[in-house]
């Protein structure tokens, strides 16, 4: 019990980094919630986002794995990852992952602007 309020708090002090812009103490925040309870695939999505924006993106992909093989429905997983393949310029792999989060949810608004996005660079720089 007290490793699950332990994760919890780190977790939430996480959040409160991220949204402060502080995205290597969040990283290292949500590195330490996983720590302490790694059952949770938002945990996961959490501290790839981190990543994603300190410059992380393999690293990124890697929770966003992690995340999506604990829970195979999870579109924002999805979305996140495809986000970090379209920063590496793996544009087939980000535009898969876009649509897989809109197969799954199809509601997701952000995947279908990401998609979009994703097509325009892919056109761009090929």
């Amino acid at each position: 019990m007290a490793n699950k309020y332990a994760a919890r708090k780190m977790f939430d002090e996480g959040v409160a980094a991220y949204v402060k812009g502080d995205y290597k103490a969040s990283l290292d925040l949500f590195s330490r919630a996983v720590t302490y309870d790694s059952t949770l695939p938002l945990f996961f999505v959490c501290r790839g986002a981190a990543s994603l924006k300190w410059g992380k993106a393999r690293e990124a992909i890697a929770d966003f794995d992690q995340a999506i093989q604990m829970e195979p429905t999870y579109a924002r997983a999805f979305h996140l990852r495809g986000l970090a393949y379209e920063k590496l310029g793996e544009f087939a792999q980000a535009y898969q992952d876009f649509d897989r989060s809109l197969e799954i949810d199809p509601e997701y608004g952000a995947a279908y602007h990401s998609r979009d996005s994703v097509l325009s660079n892919q056109q761009k720089s090929g």
